[in-house]
């Protein structure tokens, strides 16, 4: 799995998800605390719609924290002040770059997190749609007026 699909899972997965499995790595091994969570600012770059030029935004507040273990490292980096998520985070990115046997597991569950999270975007965006106005509607009503 990329690492951009691994995170992109972990950061908008649930939380009982992370807890879970961040649980389930500590007992396996040792993970010791790198640098703790904290909080901080980084600029955030987005793109011009009309040149499609980068161009940065503004600041956006982040939390890190990284961790090692079996001589691995991992990083987590939420938006927000979430210490507690950018930490379980970091476990996991630790345990699936040192390859523990857990992982195994974790992969397939994290394709149901996966699932679970496209689904909620699926149901959010059909919730949005209802609200969607017509104006061809209130065009034809303006017409035969």
């Amino acid at each position: 799995m990329k690492k951009s699909r691994l995170m992109k899972i972990l950061v908008e997965g649930r939380p009982e998800f992370l807890a879970k499995w961040t649980d389930a790595i500590e007992k396996a091994s040792i993970v010791s605390v790198d640098r703790a969570p904290s909080t901080g600012l980084v600029m955030l770059k987005t793109r011009d719609s009309v040149s499609n030029q980068p161009f940065y935004m503004g600041e956006v507040l982040v939390t890190e924290c990284s961790v090692s273990l079996d001589q691995h490292s991992g990083i987590g980096i939420v938006m927000g002040d979430d210490p507690v998520r950018s930490y379980q985070i970091a476990v996991i990115d630790a345990a699936m770059n040192a390859k523990l046997p857990i992982t195994n597991q974790l992969l397939i569950e994290l394709e149901f997190e996966e699932a679970y999270i496209q689904q909620k975007v699926k149901e959010e965006a059909a919730r949005i749609a209802k609200t969607k106005v017509q104006f061809d509607t209130m065009e034809d009503y303006n017409a035969k007026s």
